[in-house]
């Protein structure tokens, strides 16, 4: 899993509320959510969510993580929009 897929999967858990809500959502399992969260906790060496049975929180660094996510995704998002809405023969724009 890449980390952009990761970081998607990290905002849709905490605007669910849910790992088990976000999983269809992002059309994926259960255990492929807890393991993007985990990656991207080991990767950051830092833990992003609190989680008990009944509740999910944010630590701080989970707080300013999910900030820059939301703020990444966006602009990618608006990238990937831009691009694909370009007009024109692809290979024309080639050198």
């Amino acid at each position: 899993m890449n980390q952009i897929h990761a970081m998607r999967v990290f905002v849709r858990v905490l605007e669910t509320e849910s790992f088990r809500r976000a999983a269809p959502q992002l059309d994926v399992s259960n255990a492929l959510v807890t393991r993007a969260i985990a990656m991207l906790e080991a990767h950051l060496r830092t833990r992003l969510i609190n989680r008990t049975t009944r509740n999910l929180s944010l630590t701080e660094a989970g707080t300013r993580y999910l900030e820059g996510c939301r703020a990444l995704l966006e602009e990618l998002d608006h990238l990937e929009s831009m691009v694909a809405h370009t007009e024109g023969d692809p290979a024309a724009h080639c050198g």
